[in-house]
């Protein structure tokens, strides 16, 4: 595991389907959880820079969602449902009643399911490239072609795993739009490939179950109206995966929520821009609180 922070604490919790790594930082003030998306990603690979600017006046806790980082010794298929469940698991455990959600891709979609089924539990979301809001995906059908094939996610795994410069290539044309600008793009790389070698596909059974041949089958989008917290959107303007036509229909969805588009940002917004995402995500959080 790459070494988490200064200031960092890394624990575990075991639960009966499996065994949940987290991190956390920060003694007082309200609890912000940080979720990170699906496929290959872990909780520092998306977190480690928004860590310190949210512990200085808050308790920050951040999960290896199942299957990914050190929480993969875990049973059966991690879909929405259980990303929420095993959301509420962990607030219990940590004695969080509410918390501020804040979450990135497939994490988004985890929150922002979770605070329609609890809404007693959420101060409030932050949705960065949020998964789960679109009637569609780019190239639905190849995609649902891709996660239907028993060995496409895990060749390409396993492929692109083999080389570093592989995985170099995969962030470029995947969630980065100008690489060459992210302040710490070779270590970036080197736990992306980290994380990459560990997993058994380059896909999360989030994408198989919400994928399907004409359209998705997790969209939150006609239920957004029923949030009742404060919520901030926060887009790449490159978003290639999800696009910035869909935040746009969401958050006009949502009353009185917020917009924030990161200029010249990917998917990966949160990490290819951090000095922006986390201030904007300060002052978000410590209005709401």
């Amino acid at each position: 595991m790459t070494a988490p922070p200064q200031g960092v604490q890394t624990e575990q919790l075991g639960f009966q389907a499996g065994t949940i790594r987290y991190h956390h930082a920060g003694t007082t003030g309200p609890a912000v959880v940080l979720l990170h998306g699906g496929g290959i990603d872990n909780a520092l690979l998306s977190w480690r820079h928004a860590i310190a600017p949210l512990a200085v006046d808050h308790r920050v806790y951040l999960p290896d969602l199942p299957r990914h980082g050190g929480s993969r010794n875990w049973y059966g298929k991690v879909g929405q449902r259980t990303l929420e469940e095993v959301l509420r698991w962990l607030l219990d455990a940590w004695g969080v009643e509410r918390a501020v959600l804040i979450g990135a891709s497939v994490g988004g979609s985890a929150a922002i399911g979770f605070a329609l089924r609890h809404p007693h539990r959420v101060r409030g979301l932050v949705l960065a490239g949020s998964e789960g809001l679109q009637h569609r995906v780019p190239g639905q059908l190849a995609t649902y072609l891709k996660l239907r094939s028993r060995f496409f996610g895990t060749t390409a795994a396993n492929v692109l795993g083999l080389h570093r410069g592989l995985s170099r290539r995969y962030l470029v044309d995947g969630v980065l739009n100008e690489p060459g600008e992210v302040i710490d793009h070779e270590q970036l790389v080197n736990e992306f490939h980290e994380e990459l070698r560990g997993s058994a596909s380059l896909f999360s059974d989030w994408y198989s179950e919400a994928v399907e041949r004409r359209g998705m089958r997790v969209n939150h989008l006609p239920y957004l109206g029923s949030l009742r917290c404060p919520v901030m959107f926060v887009h790449g303007e490159r978003d290639e995966r999800v696009p910035l036509s869909t935040v746009n229909e969401a958050a006009a969805a949502v009353a009185g929520s917020t917009l924030r588009v990161l200029p010249g940002a990917g998917h990966w917004c949160h990490r290819e821009k951090p000095n922006e995402f986390n201030a904007t995500v300060r002052e978000f959080v410590n209005g709401t609180l």
